[in-house]
């Protein structure tokens, strides 16, 4: 998830300052979604293929 970061793909919206979401893709492809779980820690787990946003995500990802 530190990529996700690092590229910016985090929620606006934070907890405690922190993002309460990070997204990222893995090497293979996978959209994964972290969500805040306080003190910097974070949950990650795949997005659900019915999730509208995954799309989004895979697509923002494979741009330069």
């Amino acid at each position: 998830m530190t990529l996700g970061f690092k590229r910016g793909f985090f929620s606006k919206q934070q907890r405690e300052g922190w993002p309460q979401n990070i997204w990222a893709v893995t090497d293979d492809g996978y959209p994964l979604e972290s969500q805040h779980e306080g003190s910097g820690r974070y949950h990650g787990y795949p997005m659900p293929e019915g999730d509208p946003f995954r799309d989004e995500i895979l697509a923002l990802w494979k741009r330069p």
